[in-house]
């Protein structure tokens, strides 16, 4: 066991650290477990052919050519179009290493020697504001290495961060009891707007990703946006649904009605957090599979399809919990 673990430290260490996913794994020491227990070792379009022919050396086997749907990752960054951006910070919550600075309807910017290229925060953005830039290569493979370590560090206190707000707001839950349904006055329409709001928002967004993935479909006409497009036009046409319905009820609702449990706020927030990172786990997948996956990888596709279903209804279920 401890020759395992120090095999997977070793090919670890030899790899980008930026966390992008292009390997079929979800980040640089998964792909480094599955190269030790016997998957290729050219999957890495960032690492490129020195990383391939490190690993080689170091696991005693054939230099191979790169084997992935992407092609060899330049040095690059991210670059957030200021006047563009909506301040929604969902590039903020997939960031690997926290590149990104900004906060809700406020605008965002990319820290340049924070951000690794991973290319993340691009299909979670709803304005499609963000850019990639090429930025200068390290000057020798030390520097690269370096630079590496320097991601690594960065992801590590990322996933420290988020643990711990996650057992915080845990402890928070637990002190903060939901009271028992009360009866309470008819909504005003000052609370009744506030309903709306969320309900108005999503089908906005919605709309925005269905636009835009139609400007894609219509530049490069694949089956696999065909595919996504029908997708997002189903997923817009029930948010526009449920936006009618919810309009309707506010319109006719007079009655006092009793008040359901006020839905806790950090439940809502890990939501929606898990929402947009299963969309964003099945966009890449769809991108890197293409337009005919083998039997393997549809099995997959299908999997993410469903894991960002259930992701979206459980999110629907504490936004709209009185919701048919």
């Amino acid at each position: 066991m401890n020759a395992q673990t120090n095999l997977i430290s070793a090919i670890d260490a030899l790899l980008p650290q930026t966390q992008c996913g292009k390997c079929g794994h979800p980040g640089c020491q998964p792909y480094a477990a599955g190269i030790a227990a016997g998957e290729a070792h050219n999957k890495c379009p960032p690492g490129g052919t020195a990383t391939i022919l490190e690993l080689s050396a170091l696991l005693q086997r054939p230099a191979l050519p790169l084997d992935s749907p992407y092609p060899i990752t330049p040095s690059q960054r991210a670059v957030i179009r200021e006047a563009d951006c909506i301040g929604c910070t969902k590039c903020i919550q997939v960031c690997p290493t926290d590149a990104i600075l900004g906060a809700a309807k406020l605008m965002h910017t990319v820290i340049e020697s924070e951000c690794s290229g991973c290319e993340l925060c691009l299909a979670p953005c709803p304005v499609d504001c963000i850019d990639l830039v090429a930025v200068p290569a390290p000057v020798d493979r030390p520097a690269e290495r370096r630079r590496a370590q320097y991601y690594r560090r960065r992801f590590d206190a990322r996933q420290a961060r988020l643990q711990r707000d996650r057992e915080r707001l845990e402890a928070e839950r637990q002190r903060r009891q939901v009271p028992p349904a009360v009866s309470t006055p008819a909504e005003t329409p000052a609370t009744a707007d506030a309903a709306l709001k969320p309900l108005k928002i999503a089908a906005a967004m919605a709309r925005v990703a269905l636009q835009k993935a139609e400007r894609q479909l219509a530049q490069y006409g694949t089956p696999a946006l065909e595919a996504q497009v029908q997708q997002l036009r189903e997923a817009a046409e029930q948010a526009q649904v449920a936006l009618d319905s919810a309009q309707r009820g506010a319109a006719t609702a007079r009655a006092p009605a009793l008040a359901t449990p006020a839905t806790d706020p950090a439940a809502l927030k890990q939501a929606r957090i898990a929402a947009t990172l299963a969309r964003a786990q099945l966009t890449k997948a769809e991108r890197a599979f293409g337009s005919a996956p083998t039997p393997e990888q549809s099995a997959q596709l299908a999997a993410l399809r469903g894991a960002a279903q259930q992701a979206a209804h459980r999110l629907a279920a504490l936004e709209y919990p009185n919701s048919p």
